[in-house]
């Protein structure tokens, strides 16, 4: 009986590797697919929308990439989400040497019900008369074309919404053993080409560093209303978006804007467990599920290959070929998203500090009334 059940969980391990590396190729193929597209270098008016709390450091590379954008007509709008530092005295700096294409404004303090991120666009958006709405994050740097990029998506795929996965600069091994884990999702379960074309909810994402709305359907699903007490209020918006019958287009942006998201361990993990906690829906069962499951499927295959476990006998040569699928798919997804080399390498330390922040997420929401994020908590 043992050895059937060991021949089975060989089965299942292996069969679920094979489909996590058809859907890798499967998305690298689409999101090289949509690097294709071409340029629009005028049409309609675009409004730069930038939500900026603390960003003293990075807000200037910021804006001084949204200013050199090739596309015409657009104007920058950023708003400053009660800051602490001088972010302030940095945008009024910039509006006052670029009247005629910055426009800044201050937050009014945060209402009961909203998150910072998602108040500071919707409030932002009152001011704009601007056809199309490109949200973007202050720590992101756009090359010239960024803006003709997402025109001219959303005209080829008739879109109500264009996202893409940024380019995501990691610099030092610690941040390198937590970001990637933000490719999990597509990686192993997410079609991203059926994203454009299914109304299903289920088939939707989107990533908040870049976000373009068509204006008109922006204000007809009421803007980020729906999302206002979301920490991951991007990905919700997308589930929005279809729910309302709108159209997303999920292409590669890595050739036209950069992220640094965060600088250290502590911060990737704890911005990590903001979002990622909440995209489970705060669900236990199925945390508790995704913990066991990683090191069944993951875990266990990697031991096997360096150390032999004669118990799990028939078990032994599905896992060993697990192993090596999981490792390939890391490396066309190193290769793809350009991360640090070595990541394919070491994907078993970023699963455990995938896990880490989904625990750390579930402490700190239940045990201590929210994640602390930029002076704010977030549940």
């Amino acid at each position: 009986m043992m050895s059937v059940i060991l021949h089975i969980y060989g089965i299942v391990v292996f069969v679920a590797c094979c489909i996590f590396f058809l859907i890798t190729i499967t998305n690298i193929i689409w999101l090289a697919h949509t690097l294709t597209s071409d340029r629009k270098r005028t049409g309609p008016s675009v409004a730069v929308l930038v939500p900026a709390r603390n960003e003293a450091t990075r807000i200037g590379p910021c804006l001084d990439s949204l200013l050199k954008q090739d596309y015409s007509p657009y104007q920058i709008y950023v708003i400053d989400d009660n800051s602490t530092d001088n972010t302030w005295e940095i945008l009024r700096d910039y509006m006052l040497r670029y009247p005629r294409k910055l426009k800044a404004f201050k937050a009014e303090p945060l209402p009961s019900g909203w998150y910072g991120k998602p108040h500071a666009l919707q409030e932002l958006s009152q001011h704009v008369e601007e056809e199309y709405l490109l949200c973007t994050d202050a720590d992101t740097t756009h090359r010239p074309d960024s803006i003709s990029k997402a025109m001219a998506v959303a005209e080829k795929y008739h879109a109500d919404l264009v996202t893409g996965y940024v380019y995501h600069l990691m610099t030092t091994f610690a941040e390198a053993t937590v970001e990637p884990s933000i490719y999990i999702l597509t990686m192993f379960i997410l079609p991203l080409y059926l994203i454009p074309y299914t109304k299903s909810h289920v088939f939707s994402h989107a990533i908040g560093q870049f976000m373009c709305f068509k204006r008109d359907f922006f204000k007809r699903i009421g803007g980020f209303e729906e999302v206002r007490h979301q920490a991951t209020e991007d990905v919700k918006m997308a589930r929005v978006v279809k729910k309302h019958g709108g159209r997303i287009a999920f292409v590669d942006l890595k050739d036209t804007v950069e992220c640094r998201m965060y600088t250290t361990y502590r911060d990737a993990i704890q911005g990590i467990a903001k979002n990622a906690y909440d995209y489970l829906g705060k669900n236990f069962v199925i945390l508790f599920l995704g913990t066991v499951a990683v090191p069944l499927i993951f875990f266990i295959p990697v031991i096997v290959c360096f150390i032999d476990i004669p118990w799990l006998g028939p078990a032994l040569p599905f896992l060993r070929a697990s192993a090596i699928l999981s490792f390939y798919t890391w490396v066309l997804q190193t290769i793809d998203r350009r991360l640090p080399w070595y990541v394919a390498f070491i994907y078993p330390l970023v699963l455990v500090n995938a896990l880490s922040s989904l625990w750390r997420g579930f402490h700190l929401v239940n045990k201590e009334g929210g994640i602390e994020w930029k002076g704010r908590k977030v549940r």
